[in-house]
């Protein structure tokens, strides 16, 4: 007879029917069954449990300088009738604009390193040639990863504009005028004076750079 407690069967957790000699889910001998409360199943773990994403990294350090946009090939005329040219790279951060200068040795050194990569990868004349060509257009990219120490320190030409003196930037479409092609240009005014540059690239993408980080 039953003496009015629930037993279960300590193999399984199972109920144990009165009378049985043995447990009707496992097969264990009913007599290893005693009163007790069913097994607790350890309950799934909460949402909130869950290991989250790892963050992206440390956050910088409380007033560093961040880089907000990168503007590659970017030519400045100087020097007699403006025959000196000199392309630039602009790395705008929050705090001001730097411009690299693009030099010859460094050109060269790039066109060799990605002439020598495209090589080893197998790639023919027309690869490697290619490869030397996106690496000097493409060569601002690499100022997305250097503090913006490092990138005016880079070269003698280097030069910077604090942001406080920033006051204006314009951005002029070329035109062409019976066979004469005048780039697109972007005039920068600041305290301490007027810089333009032609813009070898599109002038819509560096106007929407210069109003992504509040410039324009």
């Amino acid at each position: 007879m039953s003496d009015g407690v629930a037993r279960f069967c300590t193999s399984c957790g199972a109920p144990v029917v009165p009378g049985e000699a043995f447990c009707t889910s496992c097969g264990a001998r009913s007599d290893s069954a005693a009163p007790a409360t069913p097994p607790s199943v350890a309950p799934s773990a909460p949402a909130a449990a869950v290991p989250a994403p790892m963050p992206p990294g440390p956050a910088p350090a409380a007033g560093a300088e961040r880089v907000l946009a990168v503007i590659g090939n970017l030519t400045r005329q100087s020097g007699f009738m403006g025959m000196k040219q000199s392309t630039y790279s602009l790395v705008i951060t929050d705090h001001r604009l730097i411009f690299a200068e693009l030099t010859r040795e460094k050109i060269t050194a790039m066109v060799n390193q990605a002439r020598d990569s495209a090589k080893a990868e197998g790639k023919g004349f027309f690869g490697q040639w290619g490869a030397q060509i996106g690496s000097s257009f493409n060569y601002h990219e690499v100022y997305w990863q250097m503090p913006p120490d490092a990138a005016l320190a880079e070269t003698p030409g280097n030069f910077a504009i604090p942001r406080s003196e920033f006051q204006k930037a314009k951005f002029k479409l070329g035109v062409t005028d019976e066979g004469h092609n005048t780039p697109d240009r972007l005039i920068i005014k600041a305290a301490s004076g007027k810089y333009e540059f032609a813009v070898n690239g599109s002038l819509g993408a560096v106007k929407d750079a210069f109003r992504q980080t509040g410039l324009a």
